[in-house]
């Protein structure tokens, strides 16, 4: 079949999926108190209804080519691609979003530390069990689904070609956990008074929970750069992707050429790379007026839902059944320290607001900050209180020690022994306690007091 023939046939199964997950979403009460998002929903559907399950015992399945299992890695490059493209500098540096990216800080070293030490604790068990293992909780909870198909494509290129369905699963694990346990844990918190605005779980209203914006509420995607009658502003903002990706493709290829270990660096890296050299040149050419940030967000945001979709949907339950056991291991593990690990550190490093930033923080920290700021609304309906602020501040400055761990932790975990990528990560940690201990801690509040209620 022509390639443009599978290209659209693919989309147009992820995209029932897509619409399929969404009735899915408005119509099942379980799944509306559960958040999950549509894409998760429309994956999940792919997956049953895909060759690996229905198809196995059926013999017919929905037509899920083997090409859709490529869409992840592509994707991903438009979604980080993306990321600082149109972005404004100005960021608060403040004590709160500092004592935010402090915390943030120590539980992404925190899962990067236990996901490695777990791994070599259970290497000796399983003789095919990489270090690179080890880094896919951290891709995962941390991550998201977006940091882990580009950590797994790299994982994959370095060697290792269940990365991408480990790291998936990871995310999975991650969101879902964040999501549930997180609505567990402010029932607790609110009923023990932790909550400043809320007396009681309130409601979340429904068309959020349907996922349907009421026709009242709608607002504007974005702002049209040019008219129509010239070139459809969507399209100007989709040239700008175009360009950024070819790029992208460019650098990767001049680096390649300049020497045979630059050549691990991801295409994806080059991506984020280019989307901010073409945003900073825009901006000296006096054009950075051109980019109309919201459409690019959006942009973003339907290649990552495709990308879910798509990497959910083709997810290798072969690989899954191969590491079953370290991975029901370390996420277990990985569910209950980010846990305690986010509230002992909100509640000692943060001055006010604890219980509304953790909230956040914890939600960010099982997969995106949408998850975050989901949680938040529940305790802090209108953003009230500095919550907000600090899980955005969070996700935005904590790109300097998580990206160099996307970038080059794949390549690193097949050549470096795991005490030395374990030691590193440590001495990070370590640095941020020392930060954590010398400008925020608060050695008053005793960890036992919110355990059981004495705050």
């Amino acid at each position: 079949m022509n390639t443009i023939k599978v290209v659209l046939s693919d989309l147009s199964v992820m995209s029932l999926l897509l619409l399929a997950g969404l009735v899915i979403r408005k119509k099942v009460s379980v799944v509306q108190n559960l958040y999950l998002p549509v894409s998760l929903i429309a994956g999940f559907l792919g997956l049953l209804l895909g060759p690996q399950v229905l198809g196995y015992y059926t013999g017919f399945s929905l037509p899920i080519s083997k090409t859709v299992a490529q869409w992840p890695g592509l994707l991903v490059n438009i979604v980080l691609g993306l990321s600082f493209f149109g972005t404004s500098s100005s960021n608060n540096f403040g004590r709160l979003a500092l004592s935010a990216v402090t915390q943030g800080g120590l539980v992404h070293q925190t899962q990067v530390c236990v996901g490695l030490a777990l791994t070599m604790l259970m290497m000796p068990f399983f003789p095919n069990l990489p270090l690179a293992f080890g880094l896919t909780p951290v891709y995962g909870f941390h991550g998201g689904h977006g940091t882990a198909n580009a950590a797994g494509a790299a994982l994959a290129a370095a060697g290792w070609p269940d990365g991408i369905a480990v790291a998936n699963t990871m995310a999975t694990a991650g969101l879902i956990s964040g999501i549930v346990i997180g609505m567990i844990i402010i029932n607790i918190g609110v009923r023990r008074g932790y909550a400043q605005l809320v007396s009681k779980p309130q409601d979340v209203p429904k068309d959020i929970r349907e996922g349907i914006v009421p026709v009242e509420k709608r607002k504007p995607l974005g702002k049209a750069v040019t008219y129509s009658d010239a070139l459809d502003p969507l399209a100007l903002q989709l040239a700008f992707v175009g360009i950024i990706l070819g790029m992208a493709d460019i650098l990767s290829k001049s680096l390649s050429g300049i020497h045979p270990l630059l050549k691990q660096i991801p295409l994806f890296a080059c991506a984020m790379i280019c989307g901010a050299l073409l945003s900073y040149i825009l901006k000296k050419l006096g054009l950075k007026d051109y980019i109309d940030r919201p459409t690019i967000s959006r942009i973003s945001g339907v290649a990552l839902d495709f990308l879910v979709c798509s990497a959910i949907a083709t997810l290798s339950l072969k690989a899954f059944a191969v590491y079953l056991v370290p991975l029901v291991v370390t996420i277990v593990v990985m569910i209950v320290v980010n846990i305690l690990v986010n509230f002992y550190f909100g509640w000692k490093l943060f001055d006010v607001d604890w219980f509304e930033r953790t909230m956040g923080a914890y939600g960010l920290e099982s997969g995106v900050l949408a998850t975050g700021l989901m949680l938040l609304r529940v305790v802090d309906p209108e953003f009230k209180t500095t919550g907000q602020e600090s899980a955005a501040s969070s996700a935005a400055l904590c790109y300097p020690w998580s990206l160099p761990y996307v970038m080059f932790g794949p390549m690193l975990a097949f050549m470096l022994p795991g005490w030395m990528m374990l030691g590193g990560s440590f001495a990070l940690w370590v640095v941020f306690y020392i930060i954590a201990r010398k400008f925020f801690w608060h050695p008053e509040r005793h960890f036992s007091d919110i355990i059981f209620g004495k705050q």
